[in-house]
């Protein structure tokens, strides 16, 4: 695969990277070591919490030396690539920066995928070497990968973390049981990793029948941090409580990259459970956490029975779903923190965001306004005419947009002449410049020739006090088109009924053809492992069970 980024910026960044230079949005040095200035200024301060495992700066500085050396005399090189299956563990921060600090280029995958998934990933990406847990959860990762060797050419090399590494496997224990700084340190501590390189590898978790591979920098990555730093008033000092995946961005990027940068402390939890994340978060004084709603509205929910001083959490984040306006109240009043919304995705990270100061009707209400040094417009369905005052895709450039596609076809059809990215995402933007993401374009219902948009009626059902969650889709209509239906989950106790529904929405002035024509009661909405919802697989998999007649 060639490697036409290292070194070489794309188009829609090489007209503006001096700009983004001067002001500070990247930097023209090396990538610094963090983590040796950390070690060096504070060797004992604890860098990463894993379960009942803490490890020092000093530690994490030395094990990732160490590991980066073992993986250079192995032959992975600047521009390859490495792919991390593990769950949020320590040992996805040692191969990270390890990988990294040689040039390579770290690939997070979520431990949910299988041999399908990984087959297809590991093998568009001419992965190198891959990193999976011996198992988790039940499932033989070791096994699976072993399995999949014979298909990928690419593929030299498996480590597998904790038990036993099964035989053409590399189990990590030896591997770190040798001291490969002795071996090999030299050759890796005259390596400099630039910042416009490729650092990370993302393949975006959406309604594409196969994921894109998305290209960033450590420029590109690195840019939100300094700007939520100052904002936020953000320092070493700082916890980040990182419970969503690092196979995702939010995890590895705003939970990791963001703590390191830092050079604060990283709480790692595995699995989700709200009762030991409020045990967690209160013992390690977490400050701040970036999820989706639902962790928020279970943390709000199990403070009320398993009470804990959660005092310390000042900043919650959360993008990818709405915000309901009872959950910002609940946030305060329960936790005591501010839960402000961002809007962004794998190819441009965070392009919007509350502050501190904004209202509580724009963190509900919106997604926050646009990062400095991002320029954005709205357009047409034809992608032509920009539009003011009404829904329309959004399209952005600036230092936090990706380097492009793995594919270069994908990246021709998804940025303009002017360098602007085209997300598929439609949007309002009000007089005060804050953006409300109103849905997907491929998410629209369009019932009889008017667009319904699911987000607008997923945040007013939102409100109704028997309803826990909710999830609005399109489906097929004889004469219309399409129809809406709406996936409820009623709260404890509580019954729903459409005509609940649509008394609600007409209580709340919506217009009729909003309203949904069908409900179904369902136990869990699907979502992605970040919480965003997947209404296109909710609707196929009522369909197939033919719960939803079209």
């Amino acid at each position: 695969m060639e490697r036409e980024f290292v070194g070489n910026l794309p188009g829609h960044h090489a007209a503006h990277a001096a700009r983004y230079k001067r002001l500070a949005y990247w930097s023209a040095e090396a990538v610094p070591n963090i983590l040796g200035a950390a070690a060096g200024d504070n060797p004992a301060k604890i860098a990463l919490v894993d379960r009942d495992n803490t490890v020092t700066y000093a530690e994490l500085d030395r094990i990732v030396r160490r590991l980066a050396a073992g993986l250079h005399a192995s032959g992975v090189r600047r521009g390859d690539i490495v792919a991390l299956q593990l769950p949020n563990w320590k040992e996805f921060v040692y191969f990270q920066q390890a990988v990294a600090k040689i040039g390579a280029i770290y690939l997070p995958l979520i431990p949910q995928l299988r041999a399908r998934e990984m087959e297809y990933i590991l093998r568009e990406s001419k992965a190198v070497a891959a990193v999976v847990p011996a198992s988790y959860r039940d499932f033989d990762h070791a096994a699976m990968l072993k399995g999949l060797r014979p298909k990928l050419p690419a593929l030299r090399d498996t480590y597998v973390v904790g038990g036993s590494a099964p035989s053409g496997t590399i189990a990590l224990d030896e591997f770190l049981g040798r001291e490969w700084e002795r071996e090999a340190g030299a050759a890796v501590e005259d390596i400099v990793v630039w910042p416009d390189e490729v650092r990370a590898l993302f393949f975006t978790s959406g309604t594409e029948a196969n994921p894109k591979g998305v290209l960033h920098s450590y420029n590109t990555l690195a840019y939100p941090f300094r700007i939520h730093a100052r904002d936020f008033h953000l320092a070493s000092g700082d916890a980040v409580f990182v419970c969503s995946p690092v196979g995702h961005a939010t995890g590895c990027v705003f939970g990791v990259e963001f703590g390191l940068f830092l050079g604060g402390k990283i709480v790692l939890k595995d699995t989700w459970n709200p009762q030991e994340a409020i045990e967690l978060i209160a013992r390690e004084r977490c400050t701040q956490m970036w999820g989706a709603t639902t962790f928020y509205s279970d943390l709000v929910n199990a403070v009320e029975r398993f009470p804990g001083d959660l005092s310390c959490l000042r900043l919650l984040c959360s993008g990818g779903a709405p915000i309901p306006r009872e959950l910002v109240r609940q946030v305060r009043e329960r936790i005591g923190g501010q839960l402000v919304a961002a809007y962004g995705s794998t190819e441009g990270m965070n392009v919007t965001i509350n502050r501190l100061d904004d209202p509580a009707d724009k963190v509900a209400g919106s997604d926050g306004r646009f990062n400095p040094g991002i320029d954005y417009k709205l357009v047409d369905e034809a992608r032509k005419r920009q539009l003011a005052g009404s829904a329309g895709e959004i399209a952005y450039r600036g230092p936090n947009v990706c380097l492009g596609y793995l594919d270069p076809e994908q990246t021709a059809g998804s940025f303009d002449a002017d360098g602007y990215f085209h997300s598929g995402d439609l949007g309002v933007v009000d007089n005060d410049g804050y953006l409300r993401v109103v849905g997907r374009k491929k998410e629209i219902i369009i019932r009889g020739g008017e667009n319904i948009s699911p987000a607008e009626i997923e945040d007013i059902l939102y409100r109704h006090p028997k309803i826990s969650a909710v999830a609005v889709f399109g489906l097929p209509h004889k004469r219309l088109g399409e129809s809406a239906c709406a996936a409820v989950i009623p709260k404890p106790g509580a019954t729903v009924t459409l005509e609940d529904v649509t008394q609600f929405l007409r209580d709340q002035g919506v217009a009729r053809f909003k309203f949904p024509e069908r409900i179904e009661i369902v136990a869990e909405l699907r979502r992605t492992p970040t919480g965003k919802l997947r209404r296109n697989v909710l609707r196929d998999d009522l369909l197939r069970l033919g719960r939803c007649g079209a």
